[in-house]
Formats: C-alpha cells, structure tokens, sequence
C-alpha cells in the first residue's frame, strides 16, 4: 500500500506542470512555438543528462548501452513510417505550413511516455525494497523530472488539435503503466534487474528521436526566418532546468 501512496504521489505531482498547460491553454497557444523548443529540450535533457549517464553508471561494460540506446531510435524510425504508411490521415494547416511530418507525434510520445512511466514504476519499487525510507524520497525525485517533460508532453498534444479532456484521460492512462512497474519491480526485481539500465538506453533513444526528429523541425517551421529567440531562449532554459533537476534529485 506505502508503494501505490507513493506511485500516486509522483503521477499527481508530475501531472502539475501539464495541468498549468491546460489551465492557460489559450495563453499557452500563443506561446507555442516556445513551449515546443522546451519540449524538444526536456526530451533531450531527460535523455542525455538523466537516462543514460543512469544507465551507463550501472553497467561495467557501456558498450551495449550505445546499442540500446540505436536500437530505441531505430525502434521509433519504423514505428514512425509505419504509423505514416498504414494510419495516414490528411495533413492539417497550422498557421502557414502544413503538419504531416508530426502526424505520428502524438503515438510515439504516448509510447515513450507509458514506457518511461513503467521504468520508473519499476525503479520506485527497487529504491522502496532496498530501504523502505527511500520510497518517498524516490517518488519526489520522480515527480521532479516528470513536471518539465510532462509540460512538453501536454504543449504538443494540444497543438496536435487535441481536446483538454482527451490530453487529461490519454495522459491519466498512461500513466497507469507506473502502477504496472510497481507492481513488476515488487514482485520480479530480482530477475529483471540486470535489463533496467539496457531498457532505460533504449528509451533515451527514444527521447532523442522525438526530440531531433519531429519536434525541432517543427519548431524551425513555426519560426521561420524570424524568430530566434523565441526558439532558443526556451530550449536552453530547458536544458538548464532539467539539468539543474537531475543534479539536485541525484
């Protein structure tokens, strides 16, 4: 039970950042095009500052790591064309240009995120087992690095067209998939903790994909050849911040 109290108290306070978004979701609107630089970089950070310096420190060998880490951006290209190919739906217009290129957006962050949500159920119940003391503290930290990407998360899925309400249930499910982790961990962390930092490589693939592959190019759209600051300020603060997080929840 002291596991499921603290699997709820990491969700509901990650979920604070995405729920400003929706709060001031006509605000957030106009300030779009910088709220998708933040969250290229809270994918990026996350992956390179957090995932995989985690993943690389439990392992003697890093080399395979890197492999896990090709094989989760891979995973994320097939699943893309795939997506494109056989689940096609017609571009929509935003401002000046159309959207097709970010038609898959909304599937593969929901993937990267249920997958993370399940480590870090999973993590949460290794650090409760280890000492029951490090539960509360495990899920603070959770939390912590949740808020950022879970305002990314939200920013993309409203400009994908999404209804608040459909944003709220999509998110709310996937993040069930901590309580899945929880119960993973408590009962097999045994047999499955030596693929924790392989799996945690391949979602920072994953991260990185998303990043680099769909929401940066989407935000050099929206800023054309005008806007520099309103993309740059943003992504830095990100990078920063998510930065500034993992150093101080490590």
């Amino acid at each position: 039970m002291e596991l499921i109290i603290y699997g709820l108290v990491s969700s509901v306070l990650g979920f604070a950042g995405g729920f400003v978004v929706l709060w001031r979701k006509e605000q957030v609107r106009r300030i779009m095009t910088g709220l998708l630089a933040f969250a290229a970089a809270a994918f990026l950070g996350v992956s390179f500052l957090d995932l995989l310096p985690e993943a690389i420190e439990a392992v003697a060998e890093p080399h395979f790591i890197f492999i896990a880490f090709l094989v989760g951006i891979t995973l994320f290209f097939v699943l893309e064309r795939i997506l494109m190919k056989y689940f096609h739906t017609h571009a929509h217009t935003h401002g000046e240009h159309e959207d097709e290129h970010t038609e898959s957006l909304p599937a593969l962050i929901i993937a990267g995120d249920t997958l993370h949500n399940l480590l870090d159920g999973i993590a949460l119940a290794a650090a409760y087992i280890a000492n029951p003391a490090l539960g509360l503290t495990a899920a603070l930290a959770i939390a912590a690095h949740e808020i950022p990407q879970e305002i990314g998360d939200f920013s993309v899925l409203l400009d994908r067209g999404w209804s608040s309400r459909k944003v709220l249930l999509v998110n709310i499910l996937s993040s069930l998939a901590t309580f899945v982790g929880i119960g993973i961990g408590y009962a097999a962390i045994s047999q499955i903790e030596g693929w924790l930092p392989y799996l945690l490589a391949g979602v920072a693939g994953m991260f990185t994909y998303l990043g680099l592959s769909d929401i940066i190019p989407e935000v050099h759209h929206r800023a054309g050849h005008r806007h520099v600051y309103r993309a740059v300020i943003p992504f830095i603060f990100g990078l920063i911040l998510i930065g500034w997080i993992v150093t101080q929840t490590h």
